[in-house]
């Protein structure tokens, strides 16, 4: 560069320079993602490991408590393993899963039928069209919401959940392909076109989770609410909430914070 003092200008991209502080002091470690989900093997949790901790410093999940929250909300959610939503499913459990009002509480095994009423009657009245069957079955139960089209338009199954906080619905798409195209203009991604991308590249599903988690205000809430408000906000609802608290009492051990409840 001329016209300028020195010998040397250094030009720094933001997202690069996270990166390597990230690589000089992990806020996520080992020890934390083994103690949150045991079931993956070393190999797996290092290729993770550089994008957690990337992307933790950028979203400022950087204390604790948020580290605690993120990590047991993303390891109920896909497990911490990079893949999409699976709705291949047993007429039993598609309507257990999504048949009843209020959720699964509200499911009865032994007359197969909901407590509160149904929300979804054709999986009862065409169980074999939607049983087995991920494709039509996300096309129905994701259906006009979230963003998505009518049955019709496939749109449910194509912004089914992926990455490990399970981005779901075309508006999610949309908001982090705003996102990730607004802080990374050198890798501008067309996530509505092709959202099979937050599944099939590590960086982008551990991205989409903390975007999500910034949209929703994550951090605040893990800051100043309860486990519950946490999982409120994640879920939209407390589905798995044993689960949640499992994983997070045992990475709060870890980190040395006071069992949740």
């Amino acid at each position: 560069v001329s016209d300028l003092p020195g010998s040397d200008v250094f030009h720094i991209h933001p997202i690069g320079m996270v990166g390597n502080f990230a690589r000089e002091h992990q806020l996520i470690t080992m020890e934390m993602l083994i103690a949150v989900e045991s079931g993956n093997s070393a190999a797996h949790y290092e290729r993770l490991l550089s994008h957690l901790n990337k992307y933790a410093w950028l979203y400022e999940v950087n204390t604790p408590r948020r580290i605690a929250h993120f990590l047991s909300q993303a390891a109920h959610e896909s497990a911490l393993k990079i893949r999409s939503e699976n709705l291949y499913f047993r007429p039993e459990i598609m309507r257990k899963t999504f048949g009843c009002k209020g959720g699964k509480k509200n499911y009865n095994e032994s007359c197969d039928d909901c407590t509160q009423g149904r929300l979804r009657e054709k999986l009862w009245t065409q169980e074999s069209y939607y049983a087995h069957n991920p494709e039509r079955l996300g096309g129905y139960v994701y259906a006009d919401r979230m963003g998505n089209g009518a049955e019709s338009t496939g749109e449910g199954f194509k912004y089914r959940g992926r990455g490990i906080i399970q981005v779901t619905g075309k508006d999610g798409y949309q908001s982090f392909q705003d996102e990730h195209n607004r802080r990374s203009p050198d890798d501008i991604q067309d996530f509505i076109s092709h959202p099979e991308l937050v599944s099939e590249n590590v960086g982008y599903a551990v991205e989409s989770a903390f975007i999500f988690w910034s949209k929703n205000h994550l951090n605040s809430i893990s800051d100043l609410g309860s486990f519950a408000d946490v999982t409120q906000v994640v879920n939209g609802g407390q589905n798995g909430y044993g689960d949640r608290l499992r994983r997070y009492n045992k990475i709060a051990t870890v980190l040395g914070l006071p069992q949740g409840v």
